[in-house]
């Protein structure tokens, strides 16, 4: 592996050890604000680790074509997302759809979930690389979730500078959605630019998705245990996850060259 790609995950996964015990010593995991310490450390912090990620993406890539062929790995990463983006829309429906909103994003994350799980197939294909089904329709498609939860963050959190868990989910959305956009130009567009695109966003996807919400996730999976009606939150999170993880792979597979 690139060396500053190793570099990139070891400072995203020091910061989740640090999101970690930020949440089991400092922060209160409800509102997001901070008990210990000042907030402004917090961003200080993630904003380091994501632009560094960005700037070695940037530099580090190759060829986006690279993620045109067999991929097992992405491909496992990409079915365990759709199948809890399908657990996270069916723990949904059986606690209750408190608005209408939720109902939509019910439906989202079954859409994404096919998108995921049409790419998933295509990455485990033994026989060699085909192109998704559904094409950029598709795609677009799944990745509409991403949109809805941003607008969703603001207009049910209000989020604030001074409440770090709600504010860093916008941006965990947004990184989402640029790492399944990037990775859509990438299958669908192909043009000199994507290798540094993809790259780019599919390590601050594994430093936001997945190094910053799997502590969160670990809390919700304790909550959960006492309180069914946290599952598709759990879920959406586990999800996330995946997303995150899908996105160190495919850097990973960008940054690698030809042989």
């Amino acid at each position: 592996m690139n060396a500053l790609i190793l570099l990139s995950i070891l400072l995203s996964a020091a910061l989740g050890i640090a999101r970690g015990a930020d949440l089991a010593f400092g922060t209160d995991a409800v509102t997001g604000l901070c008990t210990v310490g000042s907030v402004w450390w917090r961003y200080a912090a993630l904003g380091a680790v994501v632009l560094a990620a960005v700037l070695i993406g940037r530099h580090c890539a190759g060829k986006a074509e690279m993620v045109r062929s067999r991929q097992p790995l992405a491909g496992v990463l990409a079915f365990a997302g759709a199948v809890c983006f399908l657990a996270a829309a069916g723990a949904q429906l059986a606690v209750g759809l408190s608005a209408t909103s939720s109902f939509v994003r019910s439906i989202l994350e079954c859409i994404c979930a096919v998108w995921l799980s049409t790419l998933g197939r295509c990455w485990l294909t033994p026989s060699g690389w085909k192109k998704p089904t559904g094409g950029l329709y598709l795609a677009v498609a799944g990745s509409v979730l991403f949109y809805w939860n941003v607008l969703m963050r603001f207009m049910e959190n209000s989020s604030s500078w001074h409440r770090v868990a709600p504010t860093a989910a916008v941006w965990q959305a947004l990184a989402a959605l640029l790492l399944l956009s990037s990775l859509a130009r990438a299958l669908y567009l192909p043009k000199p630019e994507n290798g540094r695109t993809l790259c780019a966003a599919g390590l601050a996807a594994l430093c936001l998705c997945l190094c910053w919400e799997l502590p969160h996730a670990v809390v919700l999976a304790v909550g959960a245990a006492a309180e069914p009606a946290l599952l598709p939150e759990l879920f959406a999170a586990l999800a996330l996850c995946c997303v995150g993880a899908l996105g160190g792979v495919c850097a990973a597979a960008c940054a690698r060259r030809p042989e």
